[in-house]
Parts: structure tokens; C-alpha cells; sequence
């Protein structure tokens, strides 16, 4: 369990990086390709992936090049409802 309730701010700014990426090239980004984006050493970025990973916001395969994906929810693509 994350240490936190909620993804941190350069958490959730790596995990707009992933989608931003992956819209753009079709493909997901390197932990190299983040770190640099992020003006970072790649074990940070290690981190803040697993972070993500468990706060259920992305998805990667151990062992597997270029395989960090957005998780979509249901509730990604609904409007606030105040």
C-alpha cells in the first residue's frame, strides 16, 4: 500500500508524461525517456513508477521494453458532476 492516500505532484506529472507520450508516438516511453523529460535520475523515476503501479494508475511488465501503460477508468472520461 502507497505510503499516501493520494499520488504526489511529480508522481501524477510522470503519469501525464506516460499519456502524453504514448499518444504521441503510439508507444510507451523508457524509464530513460522519463527521466530525461523529468530532468531526473531514472531511480527516481523507478520510484515514482511504482507508486503509480500502486495506486493503480499504470500498468508495466517486468522484463518487457517500453511497456508502462495508463490504466484507463471508467470514471476518466466523466465530467466532474460537482
Amino acid at each position: 500500500m502507497p505510503a499516501s492516500k493520494n499520488p504526489s505532484k511529480p508522481q501524477l506529472e510522470t503519469l501525464e508524461h506516460i499519456r502524453q507520450y504514448v499518444e504521441k508516438h503510439g508507444y510507451s516511453p523508457t524509464l530513460a525517456e522519463l527521466a530525461e523529460t523529468a530532468k531526473v535520475r531514472p531511480n527516481c523515476i523507478a520510484e515514482r513508477l511504482g507508486a503509480l503501479v500502486k495506486f493503480n494508475l499504470i500498468t508495466k511488465t517486468p522484463g518487457i521494453a517500453r511497456s508502462i501503460r495508463p490504466v484507463e477508468h471508467a470514471d476518466d472520461s466523466a465530467g466532474s458532476g460537482g
